[in-house]
C-alpha cells in the first residue's frame, strides 16, 4: 500500500459523505474487483470468530491462538479491501502475506483499542459511544499508508472528526445485516450484503485520508 494521498482515477470514492447507505455504491464495485480474495478472507473470518468464543471459555491458551490468528486473517481483509477501493489487483495468499510482515503491529494495535474502549466503557459508558468510531479506521491508516501503532491511531482520530454519527451509521447497517441472517429466508440476502458492504470502512478510510495531513487532534 503506497502513502500517496491523491486518488487513483480509476478508484471509485466519494469525495463527500454519501450516507451509511449510499456507501454500499462504492463498496460493491470494490468489492467484486477482488471478489475471490475478499470472498475467501471474509469465510476463513467466519469459522475463526465462532471458534475463538468457545476456546476462550474451555482452552484458553487454544482460544489465544485463535484470536492470532483473526488478527492474522482480518488485517489480510483489510488489505484487500484498501487494494480494491484502489484498483489494485490483489489474492488471499498475497494479503495475507503482506498481513503477516505487519501481523505484530496488529496486534499491538488491537491491544491498544481495545483497552481504550474498556476505559471509555468504564467511564459511565457514555465516552465508548464516541470514540468508537473515532478509532474504528485506525487499522485502515496502518495497513493502508503503513503507519505505525500510535500514528495509526492518531490518523483515525483526526480523519473521522465531525463523521462520528457516520461512522456509527456504518455500525448500524452492519447490525441490520445480522437480523436478516437470523432468518432463514433472509441468510443468503445477509450473506450477499455484507460481502458486498464489506468495503465500506475501507471506502471512508480513502475518502477520509487526504484531510488528516495538515489537522491537529481534536474533540468529536
Amino acid at each position: 500500500m503506497g502513502n500517496s494521498s491523491d486518488h487513483s482515477p480509476t478508484s471509485h470514492v466519494p469525495h463527500a459523505w454519501p450516507g451509511m447507505f449510499g456507501l454500499y455504491r462504492y463498496s460493491k464495485p470494490a468489492v467484486s474487483y477482488n471478489l475471490s480474495a475478499n470472498a475467501w478472507l471474509l469465510i476463513l473470518l467466519a469459522p475463526l470468530g465462532g471458534a475463538c468464543d468457545i476456546f476462550l471459555r474451555r482452552e484458553r491458551l487454544i482460544g489465544v491462538a485463535i484470536w492470532l490468528l483473526i488478527a492474522l486473517v482480518s488485517a489480510g481483509s483489510a488489505i484487500a479491501q484498501i487494494a480494491s477501493v484502489r484498483r489494485q489487483r490483489l489474492s488471499a495468499s498475497d494479503a495475507l502475506a503482506a498481513a503477516f510482515s505487519r501481523w505484530p503491529k496488529v496486534i499491538a494495535l488491537t491491544l491498544l483499542l481495545d483497552i481504550t474502549y474498556l476505559i471509555s466503557l468504564l467511564c459511565l459508558v457514555i465516552p465508548f459511544f464516541f470514540v468508537l468510531p473515532r478509532l474504528n479506521l485506525a487499522v485502515y491508516f496502518m495497513l493502508g499508508d503503513d503507519l505505525g501503532v500510535t500514528e495509526a491511531y492518531r490518523a483515525s482520530w483526526r480523519a473521522t472528526r465531525g463523521h462520528t454519527l457516520d461512522i456509527w451509521g456504518v455500525i448500524a447497517v452492519n447490525a441490520l445485516i445480522f437480523l436478516l441472517a437470523a432468518t432463514v429466508i433472509g441468510l443468503p440476502f445477509a450473506i450477499y450484503f455484507y460481502l458486498m458492504y464489506s468495503a465500506a470502512l475501507a471506502v471512508a478510510y480513502e475518502m477520509l485520508r487526504p484531510s488528516t495531513a495538515s489537522q491537529p487532534d481534536g474533540g468529536s
